[in-house]
């Protein structure tokens, strides 16, 4: 249809003069096109209007109620205690980068309160949202329900559940989300809901999120570009069955180290609705136990991986330390072959000794050679029994005789005499402090062979413990009736129990050995619990007893730092070590590449995490020394793990602790000592599958469009000069 025509009227003022229309065409091109305002605000400033840093606003919520689309709110460093939400769309909030105002911007919220909830378009630079004061499971750090903000060069956490996106989507550029403080307990914390929107991690590392996961529910599409993710114990990514993500969940040039310590996998997507593909990225196995398990579900596609080897970081992200033994008195020749590879390498062992168990004079002298070469022998009790069974036999009478009974008679705390009656009369009585019957395995068999008697020892299922080895002294008195056909169950003497397991191998080893030089005798601060059993009763027994380190297993403490609960922080308890055998969580007898490949996982795991751990073996059919060989190789190739003794272990923990109780020992602040640089020669360099745009590594290095980026954070690698970006890189970026 044709416009209408319009006819100008006749003007009724007289024209301008030549001279004064030009003075106003300077005037309107000097005045130029609204301006927008900035609004500054300083936590230390007296307070004002926010017009300048002297008139500055005290909070950031007066500058976003001041703030119109378009305006920018300007922060100086400092902590703002405070929760923020938006009001209008188009405002810009910045952490200064003024001199004098350029410090680290914190914004910290209360207990149950969200730090910033965003529900206009938006943009975020240079903040850090902290939650770490909340206690309440569900309460995000950061909740967006709609105006698809940006986030730059933001950190979200320490807190509960850090991120949640909702309808609208988001982007994140070189951000960090970290800090979850859900304990041992699994959860989403990370939650993506954004209907049909896209959401978009470009260069963010996603770190330290104890058993906590990212939910990736709806969008039209999620994208995670050159992000690092680690730390994740359980799951990294989940998509429940009812998950819709048509253009799916997309990792590109990512890097996933330190992920998997108790999950099935480490990306599991149930729906088809939302697969999950893998673009040029480096996924290292779980870790630090089952490598050989699957990484990832059925709904989970890798195209052109990296190798799972090492990524060569240029510095883990924290302090590493590693104990390697060898248990039980029976293995003693083998620790000494496994002690001289370490000793190549300049690393001490430790050997767990059961040491009432036919430890010859010549077993003794080996021994304290080992020892004055700095290695370490730990008790292992004294007939390597697990210390957290009370039980020690069970009776049975298949008699007559309705008065028959067992009663045991003790002197003090050891049982003397195990007497059995039926009928009114003795049938048989046991000197328990005889060589014939001083061990449960000697009484059994001479009660079982008594007419109408039956006995049995304890065993304890997946294993091969059998309560034979305990003495028989360990007894508790009782005396009780032997109902016929009914099973009776004797239990041990807590106190003389552990002082024959716990604190009596302590006492022989001390006897039998010297220190280094010979020049006083040795002190054994360690223990290992046998069959790496061990309870709040059993760590007791071994403070009681003056140990100071001990060894427990896969259920023990590994994190130096602990797992935070909320605003509590966890704590590492030097009687309970983690320890695990190599040849379970390796494999056995490996090809040297896939060796390298999962050493290099444990290790990523152990400087990512903070671990003290220890691992352990025992004679050469568990883990033999061609394998030992080639871990203690691999091992030490890594310049940025320790290794020590269990004391030594130990007093690492206690040096840099900033509170203690007990044994339990709290660390909540650590070095900042990370750099996820690539080193020269590092398989990520360059490796990665290039992009249509323009992009900004974590550091601000400019990766232009087509050309190949690096997996991972960063470009280049670490040590090379950092070259400016040229105006014309910048405007790209801001296409």
């Amino acid at each position: 249809m044709p416009f209408p025509a319009f006819v100008l009227p006749r003007p009724r003022f007289r024209p301008l003069s030549h001279l004064a229309l030009l003075v106003c065409l300077v005037l309107a091109a000097a005045a130029g096109p609204a301006r927008a305002a900035t609004y500054y605000v300083d936590a230390a400033a007296p307070g004002g209007d926010g017009s300048s840093w002297v008139q500055a606003f005290t909070t950031i919520g007066q500058g976003l109620l001041a703030a119109q689309s378009g305006d920018v709110v300007e922060v100086s460093g400092g902590t703002y205690a405070e929760t923020l939400s938006t009001g209008r769309a188009g405002v810009t909030v910045t952490g200064s980068t003024a001199s004098g105002h350029n410090g680290p911007v914190t914004v910290k919220a209360a207990d149950g309160q969200t730090v910033l909830s965003v529900a206009h378009a938006s943009t975020w630079r240079r903040l850090t949202f902290d939650g770490s004061a909340n206690t309440q499971q569900y309460v995000s750090v950061v909740r967006i329900t709609g105006g698809t903000p940006a986030f730059e060069q933001c950190v979200i956490g320490p807190g509960q559940q850090l991120l949640s996106v909702g309808a609208g989507g988001a982007s994140f550029s070189r951000c960090t989300i970290q800090g979850a403080r859900r304990g041992v307990n699994y959860g989403q914390v990370v939650t993506i809901n954004a209907g049909s929107s896209a959401v978009t991690f470009d260069y963010c590392l996603f770190a330290d999120m104890q058993f906590g996961y990212i939910r990736a529910h709806t969008a039209s599409r999620v994208d995670c570009n050159n992000c690092l993710l680690a730390g994740f114990s359980g799951y990294v990514l989940y998509s429940s069955a009812d998950a819709a993500i048509p253009g799916g969940t997309n990792l590109r040039n990512c890097l996933l180290i330190s992920n998997g310590y108790a999950a099935d996998y480490l990306i599991w997507s149930e729906s088809a609705s939302a697969a999950v593909t893998l673009t040029t990225c480096l996924t290292q196995p779980r870790s630090p136990v089952d490598m050989s398990g699957a990484k990832y579900s059925a709904n989970v596609t890798e195209v052109n991986p990296l190798a799972p080897g090492s990524p060569r970081l240029l510095h883990g992200r924290r302090q590493a330390l590693v104990n390697l033994g060898i248990d039980d008195a029976a293995n003693i020749d083998f620790w000494t072959q496994v002690a001289a590879l370490c000793k190549a390498r300049g690393i001490k062992s430790t050997l767990a000794l059961d040491a009432a168990d036919n430890v010859s004079d010549q077993d003794w002298s080996t021994i304290q050679t080992q020892v004055n070469a700095g290695n370490e022998v730990a008790a292992h009790s004294a007939h390597h029994v697990v210390l957290t069974e009370k039980r020690l036999l069970t009776i049975t009478y298949a008699g007559t005789a309705s008065d028959a009974a067992v009663t045991v008679e003790s002197a003090g705390t050891a049982a003397r005499t195990l007497r059995l009656t039926a009928g009114g009369a003795t049938v048989a009585a046991y000197d328990l402090g005889s060589a014939a019957y001083d061990t449960i395995g000697e009484v059994v068999p001479a009660i079982a062979a008594l007419p109408g008697f039956s006995a049995s020892l304890i065993t304890v299922p997946g294993t091969s413990y059998t309560s034979a080895r305990v003495l028989s002294q360990d007894l508790d008195a009782t005396s009780q009736a032997l109902p016929a056909g009914t099973p009776v169950t004797l239990v041990r003497n807590d106190t003389q129990f552990f002082e024959d397991e716990i604190a009596v191998p302590k006492a022989i080893i001390e006897s039998h050995l010297s220190a280094p030089g010979g020049a006083a005798p040795y002190t054994c601060d360690s223990f290992i619990y046998p069959f790496l059993d061990v309870d709040a009763q059993v760590r007791q027994a071994a403070s009681q007893a003056g140990f100071t380190a001990a060894r427990g297993g896969y259920e023990g403490n590994y994190a130096m730092g602990g797992f935070w609960s909320g605003p509590v922080p966890g704590g590492y308890d030097v009687l309970e070590m983690w320890a695990t055998q190599p040849g379970i969580i390796l494999g056995r007898h490996l090809d040297a590449t896939t060796l390298s490949q999962r050493v290099s996982a444990l290790l990523e795991w152990a400087k990512f995490t903070g671990v003290a751990i220890a691992l352990f073996s025992h004679g050469a059919k568990e883990y033999d020394l061609d394998e030992w060989r080639a871990l203690i190789e691999r091992l030490a190739a890594d310049p940025e793990v320790t290794f020590g003794t269990l004391q030594d272990l130990r007093a690492f923990v206690a040096a840099n602790a900033q509170s203690h109780d007990g044994s339990v020992y709290v660390r909540t602040v650590w070095p900042d000592v990370a750099d996820y640089r690539p080193r020269p020669g590092s398989p990520l360099l360059a490796a990665g599958s290039p992009y249509d745009r323009v992009m900004a590594d974590f550091a601000g290095r400019l990766v232009p469009a087509g050309t190949l980026p690096s997996v991972g954070l960063y470009q280049l690698a670490g040590g090379q000069p950092s070259a400016l970006p040229s105006v014309l890189q910048l405007l790209l970026l801001g296409q």
